[in-house]
């Protein structure tokens, strides 16, 4: 760093004479910079406390740690041989480095927290500096600044500095306008987010029923996995499943049209929590009817009530269509809860353009939902970017949990698409017995849909065969399963056991006990007892053309060991396992 200092000051010292007044003015932002420094170490080592932190300390901290960018402006001005715009364009990079500190201590609040580094934002709420910050803590400091308006606070003053820099500047100094007005919107769309979230969770808090469940002692290893992860995702649920929603940009520079760039999806995790609740209900004789029935009117109230509605995974992203995947994971839901009315009433346009116009001969289906003629201008941008960006033909993942739900709806109405349908998944087995996902991190969710399918349809299927094989072959030691080259983790090693226990059920793994108990074994000892639930997993993937998007969550992650544990309790005693 000194080095490249030193380097620095010798072109600088070629540019500008002794006599320059760039000089007197690069030793004066010096100044302000170091002072900066000093005066914020006052606040960090406890000698000046948090509650004197304000608007204008933030302003002097903001601008004098930043003081040195003023060099630029100087240096142009005295190259140009005018001084006619250094007073507004240093004015204008003050607002602009005052804005940019006050966004990135709204990015950086944790760090910033556990710390113990002061910002106008946690001093606002913090009236004394943590003694001993803890990460357990963040969760209630998080719901604080959030719904005590201190996010809004600082993001408006961020906005408003933002107008600042651009008011004292000529128009046409075009490229510093748009760098500007850029940031600028990035501030205003998480402004207006956090807005429209906080608002919507309000709303839900004032109707989401009042929900309290006493957990019995529990007698078995799956009562008490289950029980620990019942009360993870109660609580969870009464927060508005916030920490599963799946947050993605879609940029406006690639073409989306979305209100806003940030788009939002939770449909399908709250879908698959809702069927393990469903599970967990009926395996260990709980009530969890009302978080069950209130997550129902969830999806039919956040379905599309356009076109040929149904549900996308981000269904306020213009550009993606409805999906079967989504659609599967709803039905299942009403299915598990004896809503046919809602399955006709809201599920069946989907389904026929889905079945009649999405499917090949081969059996394969697509995952995107569009009809194959009449489209809207909307539909035909649905197919545009199915071609061009989410990709086309059959996936197996999704295929399997789709035919798994028309058996469960009607197999004799849809015995021919399941039937065919099914023969086109058995030939895409692996030849180790693995089935690979399209949208799943991994080859254990492909593989446990594709197993609970067959184990439905064609319980003598040769490839139930192959994937007990794969099963036996790919446990580790300590009883895991995890992914390729990589140790074991609770959420695969869930998935391992459900599918585990759909053979089990068909009676083709006798003296399996052990394996199982080791692999319970390690869900409990997975467990995370600082936070109460099993830890966060990739587990959504979607391949883009460089790279790889990943979407986790602890939440998923404990409902399918939730879901494991269910589908375990009875099996473990019946008399095939014990001999």
């Amino acid at each position: 760093m000194i080095a490249l200092q030193t380097e620095a000051l010798s072109y600088l010292h070629q540019l500008f004479p002794a006599s320059s007044p760039f000089w007197e003015r690069f030793r004066s932002y010096m100044r302000q910079y170091y002072q900066a420094c000093i005066f914020e170490k006052r606040f960090v080592s406890g000698e000046l406390p948090w509650r004197d932190y304000n608007e204008n300390i933030a302003w002097t901290l903001a601008t004098g740690k930043s003081s040195v960018s003023q060099a630029i402006i100087a240096g142009l001005v005295d190259l140009a041989g005018t001084e006619q715009y250094l007073l507004p364009f240093t004015k204008s990079l003050n607002f602009f480095n005052f804005s940019c500190q006050m966004f990135d201590d709204i990015c950086d609040w944790k760090e910033d927290y556990l710390n113990r580094s002061p910002s106008l934002l946690l001093c606002g709420l913090l009236q004394e500096q943590p003694v001993e910050p803890k990460k357990q803590d963040l969760e209630r400091i998080a719901r604080e600044l959030y719904y005590g308006g201190h996010m809004c606070a600082v993001l408006q003053l961020a906005i408003d500095a933002f107008d600042q820099a651009t008011s004292v500047i000529p128009e046409n100094v075009v490229s510093w306008h748009h760098l500007v007005s850029k940031l600028r919107e990035r501030c205003e769309d998480l402004l207006t987010d956090i807005i429209k979230i906080t608002e919507s969770n309000r709303r839900r808090a004032a109707e989401q029923p009042e929900f309290h469940l006493e957990f019995p002692v529990p007698r078995t290893q799956c009562q008490q996995l289950a029980w620990q992860g019942l009360r993870y995702l109660v609580q969870q649920w009464q927060q508005g499943f916030s920490e599963v929603r799946h947050v993605m940009c879609f940029s406006y520079k690639h073409g989306f049209t979305g209100k806003s760039e940030f788009q939002y999806g939770d449909i399908f995790q709250r879908a698959v929590m809702a069927e393990i609740l469903s599970d967990a209900s009926q395996a260990f004789s709980l009530e969890l009817q009302p978080v069950i029935n209130y997550e129902l009117n969830y999806f039919i109230e956040h379905r599309h009530h356009y076109g040929i509605e149904g549900w996308g995974y981000f269904p306020d992203l213009p550009e993606l269509p409805p999906d079967a995947d989504d659609l599967a994971q709803v039905m299942q839901v009403l299915l598990l809860n004896n809503r046919q009315e809602d399955v006709s009433r809201y599920c069946e346009r989907p389904l026929r353009v889905l079945l009649e116009e999405n499917r090949h001969n081969d059996g394969s289906f697509e995952t995107w939902i569009i009809p194959a003629h009449n489209r809207t201008p909307e539909q035909e941008r649905h197919a545009d970017y199915a071609a061009n960006a989410w990709g086309m033909g059959g996936d197996v993942d999704v295929m399997a949990n789709v035919l798994y739900t028309l058996a469960l709806y009607d197999e004799t109405r849809f015995a021919e698409v399941i039937q065919s349908g099914t023969a086109y998944i058995e030939k895409q087995q692996a030849e180790d017995g693995r089935w690979v996902s399209t949208w799943y991190h991994g080859p254990f969710y492909g593989t446990y849909v594709c197993t609970r399918l067959l184990a439905k349809v064609r319980p003598s299927s040769p490839a139930l065969e192959r994937v007990q094989a794969f099963l036996q072959g790919s446990q580790h030691a300590d009883g895991s399963w995890g992914m390729p080259e990589k140790e074991g983790d609770p959420l695969n090693t869930s998935l391992a056991l459900l599918s585990w226990a759909y053979l089990t059920q068909l009676g083709k793994l006798e003296g399996a006990a052990p394996s199982v108990q080791k692999a319970l074994m390690y869900l409990q000892q997975s467990y995370d007892e600082e936070g109460q639930c099993w830890p966060y997993q990739e587990y959504i993937r979607m391949q883009r053309p460089t790279h790889v998007l990943s979407y986790g969550s602890k939440s998923v992650t404990t409902a399918y060991v939730i879901k494991a544990a269910a589908a375990w309790q009875c099996l473990l005693h019946a008399p095939s396992l014990t001999s």
